[in-house]
């Protein structure tokens, strides 16, 4: 089965937009990272990493999976306004309801744990910093498959961020304007992108009841559980590995593990604009998208690996240039890593797109719970007697397992509809 080109012009033009911002994201941590580590040292940037771990339960918390269910409401109502409206005051207060949530929750926690009251102003500019990107609509101009705007926005913030990491941080002690930058995006983001909704779509801030608030968050209640457990094991890691050894051996990992986040984020364009498509062409034939996810899966491949396959050769020489130090420890930690965007784009493709988009939650969240039980009971020992190493193969291993029961699942579904 062939795909149709011209049903994906659309998908094809948001995927040009949003690889201008990924262009950014690729190439942008390449120039501050090398100046950030040499300033800073590598266990100050290990402690910053230990609490953007802690912080990212927050986000997950408050983004509640409105990026999955919102975007696809708003993909299948994009021509009812009063819906869209409705819905975008909906999504937002009940973000701000749990932001304040997590303010409560933050505030007891450092009081409680003696790392985030020693380093209060690290985490709390953390914090804030998810709070107001969370509360940004992205979800809405992906529904709508406009993404122009958010992507140059997006991409003059990044700019303007790289600008200050230069211009603020100077010598070892200004490690805390690494919790600092973030947030001055994050201000941005939320307060131009709020206006621009106001001017451009004529959207009003509605009174909506609590039972709606209520019921909105009751029917995204699977997809942000399945959000809780990618989060918990992509910063869980992070947090074993800090609680386990030192800051420093945090920020060696953490080194690695930006490098490998920089290449998983070149498939971020094409899966973030597919997902709107998806949501409103599988309606019509589950078994048409199935196949068109596959042969997508399979030219993707083709390319990301041969991009990977560079990565793992290069990493020697990738760890000299950016960071110095620890050339040798890093360069083993980005190769054992170095497949895992492979894996995430798979999964993306027959979880995120296809089980999510077909009202398979259940399912979805199923997988993602046993991938997260294995990691849990992997990480511990791994990490234990091996320290990053150990965490490295650990992500290695889960992510490899939700791959494929990802696509077992995308493929038993699929069976189904021929019986």
């Amino acid at each position: 089965m062939r795909i149709n080109i011209s049903e994906y012009k659309q998908v094809i033009l948001n995927f040009i937009n949003l690889a201008f911002v990924q262009a950014a994201n690729l190439l942008l941590p390449l120039i501050t990272i090398p100046y950030v580590i040499r300033t800073v040292g590598f266990e100050n940037f290990g402690l910053v990493a230990f609490a953007t771990s802690i912080v990212n339960y927050f986000s997950v918390f408050i983004n509640y999976g409105f990026n999955l269910t919102a975007t696809k409401a708003v993909s299948q109502n994009r021509n009812d306004s009063q819906y869209l409206n409705k819905l975008f005051c909906t999504v937002t207060y009940s973000k701000v309801l749990l932001s304040f949530t997590s303010i409560l929750i933050f505030l007891v926690l450092s009081i409680l744990i003696v790392s985030i009251k020693n380093n209060f102003y690290v985490y709390l500019y953390l914090l804030l910093s998810i709070i107001f990107t969370n509360l940004s609509p992205d979800w809405f101009f992906q529904g709508i498959q406009q993404l122009k705007f958010l992507t140059y926005l997006n991409l003059s913030l990044k700019i303007i961020s790289t600008i200050l990491t230069f211009f603020l941080i100077k010598v070892t002690s200004d490690y805390y304007y690494l919790a600092i930058i973030p947030f001055i995006n994050s201000v941005f983001l939320f307060a131009i992108s709020h206006l621009y909704i106001q001017i451009k779509h004529k959207f009003r801030y509605l009174r909506v009841g609590l039972s709606s608030i209520f019921k909105e968050l009751y029917q995204s209640r699977f997809i942000f559980l399945s959000q809780v457990k990618i989060t918990f094991f992509n910063n869980f890691n992070t947090v074993v590995l800090g609680f386990l050894t030192d800051n420093k051996i945090v920020g060696i990992f953490s080194s690695a593990d930006k490098i490998i986040k920089v290449f998983s984020s070149i498939q971020v364009p094409i899966v973030t604009a597919l997902f709107p498509h998806i949501a409103m062409k599988i309606k019509n034939s589950r078994e048409t998208v199935f196949y068109e996810l596959k042969k997508i899966a399979i030219y993707g491949s083709v390319l990301y690996g041969a991009i990977l396959i560079i990565l793992f050769i290069l990493a020697p020489w990738i760890s000299e240039i950016m960071f110095g130090e620890e050339v040798d420890q890093i360069a083993l930690l980005i190769r054992i890593m170095s497949f895992i965007p492979l894996f995430i784009f798979i999964n993306n493709l027959f979880g995120t797109q296809y089980l999510l988009n077909t009202g398979l939650e259940k399912k979805f969240l199923i997988n993602l719970i046993i991938a997260a039980l294995l990691n849990v009971v992997i990480i511990f020992p791994l990490t234990y007697y091996f320290k990053a190493i150990g965490t490295s193969f650990s992500i290695f291993i889960t992510e490899l397992f939700v791959l494929i029961s990802m696509y077992n699942s995308a493929k038993k579904v699929n069976a189904t509809l021929k019986i």
